[in-house]
Parts: structure tokens; C-alpha cells; sequence
């Protein structure tokens, strides 16, 4: 490629960051000055809209659906598979609106809208001083969860690989930290979370995402092999933190419950290898557990069944 073909080629790499950056600025602006409620319910058009209009994600949704539950008909499967788009829709206009307020106001719109039950669990994983591993899921309005787990005592520490465009990363980097969540790089984190758990802060895992093989064990998940990060057991395994599997629901239309279960009580051998697989099904039978009781909250629009054995 010539010099001339790679500088427009950048140049119009730029423009269209920069239209994405404002695009996204004007939703968020417009999601933060409307009401909770008003925002929820222009999220979930949109979601709906999204089901129609993007074939690719809604026949990866139908497809997986159609794998975790074959006793159910086309019809139902449908429906979930709408149910899960309107879902997601509401919850990034929630979590948009609810993110672009001040801390004080931030919690005064989640003592209305949240509710949490199992707070021994979390209580007591944080007394024992080695750090918590918060094992969830993209799973109801997973980024509102990120903005609760701030308000428990124990210091949040959430991964994410940085989006592509810079400025779009910072205005959702920025979302997430509103109540003092430290957002870190994917890449080469394995350093960083040792240090996190070492001080005794809390880490959000999201385990429910195709693996590669590299990475990855298979364990079973809706009754079919799914190639699952082995990075949690190992580093809870190694550092001693404890691992609450915690969840937020959507309740109704407008409201959530966060929900502390008890801690997993690893296993721990002299098989190394057997016990990474082993305590990694059991984190993801936590995870089935849920999208089997709200099939409609789980993103079922990702591959999560890509990579085979």
C-alpha cells in the first residue's frame, strides 16, 4: 500500500473514531439529563429495535438458545431471544443515566432502584483479609452491578480490554470509576490482580465468555463443552481470595436485586491440572444456574460455544 492510500486510510480511520465519539457523547448526555425511568424504557426500544435490524447477533442469540434449552419451540426461543435484546438495551441506558450523576446522587438513585440480600456472604470474605473474586457474568445489568460492588467496603477492581477508540474508552472508563471502581487493562493483568488481592480488594470476573483453547479448559455448560478461562481457578488457587459468585436480577421493569452467594469452597489436590478444571465447572454451573432461572437476562449474543474441542 502506498503512503498516500495508508494516509487517507488513516485519515478516515480518524473520522469515523471521531463520529463514534459523538455519537456515543450525545447518548450519553441525552440518557443522563432524562429521567431513570424514561431512559429504561428508550434503552429497551432500542433493544427491541436492535433485535430486528441486526440479524448477525440475533441468529447467534436463536442459534445458542436453540443448543441450551432443545425442549423448548421456535416460538419460545424467540421470545427470550427478544426479551434478552430488550434487556441489554435497558440496562446501558440505566447504567448510562445512573453513571453520569455525582457519587451522592449515584447512591441515592441505588438505595431506590437496588436491592441486596446475601450481605453475610460478602462480609464475611472480606474479613478474612485475602481479597475477594467476584465471580459473575454479563448477566442482568452486569455494569450497574460494577457500580454496586463499590459500595460494600472492600475496594473494586474491574478488568476490560480498552476499546479501539480512544475516546469513546475514556467516556465508559470514566462511567465505570464514577464511585472509585479501578478499571484495568486486560492485557498482562495477571500482575496487577495478584497485587489487588494481596491488599485485600475485591475483583469483578466475568467468566462466561468464549475461551481460546490456549487459555481455556472445556467444562460443561447448558450440556454442551464450552472452552472456559482458566485464569480464575488459578489465581484463586494461588492467592487464597475467596470467590463469591454474585449476581444482579432485574426484579421488574425498573428495579434489581444484587445477590451474595455463599463462597465456593475450592478444590484443592495434588492434581493441579484436575483441580483447575474442576473448580472452573463448578463457577460456571453457578453461572448456568441463573441464566437457567432468567434465560432473558444472559447475552446470548456472544459465541459463547465458538471454540471446540
Amino acid at each position: 500500500m502506498s503512503e498516500e492510500a495508508m494516509s487517507k486510510k488513516k485519515e478516515h480511520n480518524t473520522l469515523t473514531e471521531y463520529i463514534e465519539y459523538i455519537i456515543v457523547l450525545v447518548f450519553v448526555r441525552i440518557f443522563s439529563l432524562i429521567p431513570y425511568r424514561l431512559a429504561s424504557d428508550i434503552g429497551g426500544f432500542i433493544g427491541r429495535l436492535g433485535y430486528l435490524i441486526d440479524s448477525r447477533h440475533r441468529l447467534i442469540a436463536l442459534k445458542n438458545l436453540s443448543m441450551a434449552f432443545p425442549e423448548k419451540d421456535s416460538k419460545n426461543i424467540a421470545l427470550i431471544a427478544k426479551m434478552s435484546f430488550k434487556n441489554l438495551g435497558r440496562s446501558a441506558a440505566e447504567f448510562i443515566h445512573i453513571a453520569s450523576h455525582s457519587p451522592d446522587t449515584v447512591y441515592k438513585i441505588l438505595n431506590k432502584s437496588v436491592t441486596v440480600e446475601g450481605r453475610d456472604n460478602i462480609d464475611n470474605a472480606i474479613k478474612k483479609g485475602r481479597g475477594v473474586l467476584y465471580l459473575t457474568a454479563h448477566f442482568g445489568n452486569w455494569e450497574l452491578l460494577g457500580i454496586v460492588l463499590t459500595t460494600n467496603g472492600c475496594t473494586l477492581n474491574v478488568i476490560a480490554r480498552p476499546l479501539d477508540n480512544r475516546r469513546v474508552d475514556n467516556i465508559i472508563t470514566s462511567l465505570r470509576s464514577v464511585t472509585g471502581a479501578n478499571v484495568l487493562p486486560k492485557k498482562g493483568v495477571l500482575r496487577d490482580m495478584l497485587k489487588c488481592l494481596k491488599r485485600g480488594e475485591g475483583i469483578g470476573i466475568l467468566l462466561d465468555q468464549n475461551s481460546s483453547i490456549n487459555e481455556g479448559v472445556f467444562v460443561d455448560f447448558f450440556g454442551q463443552p464450552a472452552a472456559t478461562n482458566r485464569g480464575l481457578a488459578l489465581i484463586a488457587m494461588k492467592s487464597g481470595a475467596s470467590v463469591v459468585p454474585t449476581f444482579i436480577i432485574r426484579e421488574d421493569t425498573y428495579k434489581h436485586r444484587v445477590t451474595y452467594l455463599p463462597e465456593i469452597e475450592l478444590i484443592r489436590s495434588e492434581e493441579k491440572d484436575n483441580d483447575v478444571i474442576s473448580n472452573t465447572q463448578m463457577f460456571t454451573t453457578a453461572i448456568e444456574s441463573f441464566a437457567r432461572l432468567y434465560p432473558e437476562q444472559w447475552f446470548w449474543m456472544h459465541r459463547r460455544w465458538k471454540t471446540r474441542p
